[in-house]
Order: C-alpha cells, then structure tokens, then sequence
C-alpha cells in the first residue's frame, strides 16, 4: 500500500463539526445537512449513504479518524448553509466509538434511493461486462448490493469518479484487490463504469 498524504477531496459522510459524544439525533441532523433528509443525497459530489453496509460506514468514519480517505472543506448543502465549511477528518475526530456505531445502524437500515442522473445505454451496456468481469465479487449483484462494499448501482456518479481518483494516488486507501483492479483500469472504463451505475435507477 503507498502512503498516503492529506488530499483535498471529501469522500463519504458529512457532519456539522466535531461533536464528541453528543445526542445521536443531533448528530443525524449534522448529517443530514450534506447528505439530505434520511442519508439520501441531492447533491452529486456527495454520497448517499442511506442503505450502506453498517460495518462499511463505520470503517469509513474511523478511517477518516485517522486521514486514511481525503478531505477538504465542503459547504453546507441544508440547513443554515451560512455556516463555516468542514471537513470529514475534522468531524471524525470528535465521535466516539458509540456515535459511530450508532450513525452506522441507523443509516444501514434506511432504504437506499438511486440518485437520477444521465447516462450513456452503450457505455452502461460495458460497463455491466466490465462489472461482472472486475468488481462483482466484492460489489455482488451487478453493484446493488451492500455487502463485501459499498452498493455502488444508483450512487451519484460524480462523487465516484472523484473517490476512483485518489485510489491510485494512495490518498484514499481502499483494500489491495481493489487498488489494483482501479490502477489497471483505463479511462474509457471507469466512464463505462460509472455509466452502468448510473442506469441503474428505480
């Protein structure tokens, strides 16, 4: 695995600021000020993360403790939009492993909404080869299901093609199988890729 250096990109869950140990529907509101009422996103550079995999946030949120995911400032997307930017790192340092865990059984039983986007049907179309030949085994049922990773079928496209970004750089660190297949992977398919995720809406 390469080192990893302070990168400049948020990846996953947003909250308000570093909060330890406080009221967990407190920190659902701080939440839910990027990533939308109920953990579902309408913005596209932010996931959602309603319908994930308990133990995947969970270890998202404790790797953003210790800088293993990039992450730069980011706005307000709700609420009083006015307030200072954050950042992940810096809201993951103030939860405690009971806040954590409790973010990551609340949000793993909200149902998951595919996020309405464009897409190209004949690049979707190899990119659903490409799936099942590269990512099936931990991303199962062409994506859609919440397992081994993330469920990556109807997820905003835009925030994955900035995630894929940094796995080659050694600033988002993902398990080995998964950097490899991603630093072989050519441009034309991860737009494949991304255009199957995106075909899949409800």
């Amino acid at each position: 695995m390469r080192p990893f250096t302070i990168a400049i990109f948020t990846l996953s869950l947003a909250l308000s600021g570093p909060v330890a140990g406080a009221d967990v529907d407190e920190l659902l509101a701080q939440c839910e000020d990027c990533h939308g009422s109920g953990g579902i996103s309408s913005d596209s550079d932010v996931p959602t993360i309603a319908g994930q995999n308990a133990t995947f946030i969970e270890k998202t949120l404790r790797s953003y403790q210790v800088w293993g995911r990039p992450c730069i400032k980011s706005s307000f997307r709700h609420g009083d939009t006015s307030r200072p930017k954050t950042d992940m790192c810096q809201v993951a340092e103030g939860l405690t492993s009971e806040d954590i865990k409790a973010l990551s059984a609340h949000y793993s039983a909200q149902p998951f909404q595919t996020a309405n986007q464009p897409f190209d049907p004949d690049l979707a179309a190899r990119g659903a080869a490409l799936h099942q030949q590269r990512c099936e085994q931990c991303h199962e049922q062409g994506g859609t299901v919440p397992d081994r990773g993330p469920r990556l079928a109807g997820q905003w496209t835009p925030y994955l093609r900035k995630a894929l970004k940094f796995v080659p750089t050694g600033e988002h660190l993902v398990p080995p199988a998964m950097e490899s297949a991603v630093d072989d992977l050519a441009q034309g398919d991860i737009d494949a890729l991304l255009n199957y995720y995106a075909s899949q809406q409800q």
